[in-house]
């Protein structure tokens, strides 16, 4: 009874929430900070755009030009959430597999079914006690949600259709510790073959493009533009596994490094060649941030919109996870990402990101009725109010309604089954 009592003891959740362990990774708990921040951000617009029917998403991002062009790249942050998993995910393993043997694979599977579905399944329910009688919430549907196949659904009949990313972790959990103890066993060197699959992972969204018309020889742009092919592109080459497996690769081989090749990391990002591969890394995980692919200026770059929408996330990806690695050594970098992401700031946020994530799209719907009624009310006042302007006064009142209802989840439901499951 006391260890039930204590599970779920208000003061005992809130020291977890705001004392960071001394061994955790400080800069991965920036970087899930971080990314869950520009998600809200992401989200902020492009739901205040389809809710708005004055406006053109493609004349916003025009608008914006390259200065804003960040926020449109911002959806990339779901694969720093994969890079992170990945990482961790594979550390967690490889410790198990040199202990024991082996995978305990009971142990694992219901480990993460305890870290992921409470939250979810309550999150869930209140969706369709709250929408249930809304067409469009395709309530439904929800029965996919439980068994987190809900990707497999064509986005447009999707209840919830932002929770796809827990579908692919959910179903990489269940496929992974199988695939790492067969390479363990059976092949002489298990990284060589991680390597091997990252490359199949471009093929596959190359093969995945080739064999749909409409989505090779459409520019991105029209992304912003045309629902039909937005949930066309969504359902084919956006929310599935096989399309997305990549960033989550790229974790895992630098989780495998990080596990048997510290020493040689530490050699490699000491010398010169090491620090100019790191920095080489953050530019072009800058550059990826900053190119505006989804503007209307590079439509007439067919050959460059397929190699983008191939390589672009894998690249992404392997630039954060070897950030990841380069921020554990020394360095002027690391330094730098230490100081950035390690601060003890990030991580009551990084705590929060799962429930953020879950509750963060009904915010900012909310949000964006609440702001749209006051402008259909009071329009003489906001006039001259740019959309930019009006969108940052949404994603500060959505980041604080999220926050707030996440830390409730966190308090009463999320922290207390992770303190139970140990």
């Amino acid at each position: 009874m006391s260890r039930l009592t204590s599970a779920f003891s208000p003061i005992h959740n809130i020291k977890h929430l705001l004392s960071r362990p001394s061994a955790n990774f400080s800069v991965i708990d920036g970087f899930r900070a971080l990314s869950m921040m520009m998600i809200l951000v992401f989200h902020s617009f492009t739901i205040y755009v389809v809710m708005n029917p004055s406006l053109e998403l493609n004349q916003v991002i025009e608008e914006g030009g390259y200065l804003w062009s960040w926020i449109w790249n911002s959806d990339k942050s779901v694969d720093v959430f994969f890079v992170i998993s990945g990482f961790l995910i594979t550390g967690i393993l490889l410790r198990q597999i040199d202990k024991l043997g082996h995978v305990k694979m009971g142990n694992f599977y219901a480990r993460r079914f305890l870290r992921l579905s409470p939250v979810y399944y309550f999150v869930i329910m209140l969706y369709w006690v709250l929408l249930g009688q809304m067409e469009s919430s395709h309530t439904e549907n929800l029965w996919a949600n439980v068994l987190y196949v809900n990707n497999f659904i064509d986005y447009d009949s999707q209840a919830m259709n932002w929770t796809w990313t827990l579908a692919i972790e959910e179903q990489f959990y269940l496929l992974f510790p199988i695939l790492l103890m067969g390479l363990m066993k059976h092949t002489g060197n298990p990284l060589r073959w991680m390597w091997v699959l990252f490359a199949f992972s471009f093929f596959v969204r190359w093969w995945v493009m080739w064999t749909d018309d409409w989505i090779f020889n459409t520019p991105q742009s029209v992304l912003a533009v045309d629902r039909e092919f937005h949930a066309h592109h969504f359902s084919v080459l956006y929310d599935n596994l096989y399309t997305r497996f990549g960033a989550l690769l790229a974790g895992c081989i630098a989780g495998y490094y990080y596990q048997y090749h510290r020493r040689e990391l530490t050699a490699f990002f000491s010398s010169t060649g090491g620090k100019v591969f790191a920095w080489g890394n953050f530019v072009v995980l800058m550059a990826l941030m900053i190119f505006p692919m989804i503007s209307v200026r590079f439509d007439d770059y067919a050959t460059l919109n397929v190699v983008y929408q191939v390589a672009s996330r894998n690249i992404f990806s392997i630039a954060i996870s070897v950030l990841i690695i380069a921020s554990l050594e020394k360095g002027a970098l690391s330094t730098g990402l230490n100081f950035l992401l390690g601060n003890r700031f990030w991580y009551p946020l990084a705590q929060l990101s799962y429930s953020m994530y879950l509750v963060h799209v009904v915010a900012i719907s909310v949000v964006c009725s609440i702001v749209l009624a006051e402008i259909k009310v009071n329009a003489a006042l906001y006039v001259h109010w740019s959309t930019y302007e009006i969108v940052g006064v949404v994603f500060a009142a959505s980041a604080f309604a999220t926050i707030f209802v996440a830390v409730v989840i966190y308090l009463l439901i999320e922290r207390p089954i992770m303190n139970l499951r140990r």
